[in-house]
């Protein structure tokens, strides 16, 4: 899934998918690629945790060498398209400062998503001199689940909605490069808790069943290590042994920690092993990193947990 070159990264709000658009845009840079990281509508979770913001859209900025960062709306990609077709500027500057141009806009129905999705497209379209792609890899932070499956599906609903003529046209071609399973997925990004897990399912059965999408990983993060052999074993020894009446207190302090520890495991082992059964697919897992501060190198260790394929750390 890794070598796919346009990868979109779906899910609830707040599982980190910024993170993890991170961790694979640097476990791709990391290989020597090319990398293009796009986040949808303004800067957000990937800028802050590269501290580092584009201020013009559209206007890629180096984070690193072979690492960039752009974001991408849907009115300035709808301008800057109409700037390649419309020959007359002069024309085109009366369009744009027009108060009608400017509520359209606003108020077209899908507009805005279909344009974010058909800028994203020319990005991976985009070709150097010696005619290879300019970006080897295009990881996209496509935002909360609602909205992101929004974006992905704008351009079969534009084809189905206009039948003939440029719309058309140009939404077919967006349309068969999503539905490339050589050049493109979609990675769904979950923690090991009920609604994320029961929300990741659902993203999953809409991607196959109605956008018809290829689907990536299936990224749980903030996942628990396994409980050390005998622990259980432990604690029940722990609890049976006499303790001074000073040190009680901190005994069961720990016991308690301990079995709530185990009872969240549980909790995570059975939801992972339920979402597998029901989606076929095995969930690559990322490790819960205990850190007073979470940045880059966080994000730089789920990186190489990507590349050697999860697991618990």
């Amino acid at each position: 899934m890794l070598d796919r070159r346009l990868q979109f990264v779906v899910g609830k709000g707040g599982v980190g998918k910024s993170t993890v658009t991170a961790a694979l845009a640097l476990a791709a840079a990391a290989r020597g690629l090319r990398v293009l990281t796009l986040e949808l509508g303004a800067p957000g979770g990937v800028a802050r945790l590269f501290g580092k913001v584009p201020t013009v859209c559209d206007s890629p900025i180096e984070l690193r060498p072979g690492l960039h960062l752009a974001y991408v709306k849907g009115e300035a990609a709808l301008a800057e398209y109409l700037e390649i077709v419309v020959p007359i500027k002069r024309l085109l500057r009366s369009v744009f400062e027009s108060r009608l141009y400017t509520v359209f806009v606003a108020a077209a129905p899908g507009l805005k998503e279909l344009m974010t999705i058909g800028k994203i497209w020319f990005e991976a379209e985009k070709r150097r001199a010696d005619g290879g792609f300019e970006w080897d890899r295009i990881i996209v932070d496509a935002g909360a689940s609602g909205h992101s499956l929004q974006y992905l599906q704008m351009p079969s609903t534009a084809a189905e909605t206009f039948r003939t003529g440029l719309v058309h046209r140009e939404s077919l071609r967006v349309q068969s490069l999503l539905r490339d399973r050589e050049a493109t997925c979609v990675h769904v990004v979950a923690t090991p808790e009920e609604m994320p897990l029961v929300e990741a399912e659902q993203i999953i059965a809409k991607l196959r069943e109605q956008l018809e999408l290829p689907l990536g990983m299936l990224v749980v993060n903030r996942c628990r290590p396994p409980a050390p052999p005998g622990m259980r074993e432990a604690l029940d020894v722990l609890t049976g042994t006499p303790t001074a009446e000073t040190h009680q207190g901190v005994a069961s302090g720990v016991v308690d920690a301990a079995r709530n520890a185990i009872g969240w495991l549980a909790v995570q082992e059975s939801g992972l092993a339920l979402i597998e059964q029901h989606t076929g697919i095995e969930p690559l897992r990322l490790p819960l990193l205990a850190s007073e501060e979470f940045g880059l190198a966080e994000v730089e260790r789920l990186a190489s947990v990507i590349e050697t394929g999860g697991g618990p750390q």
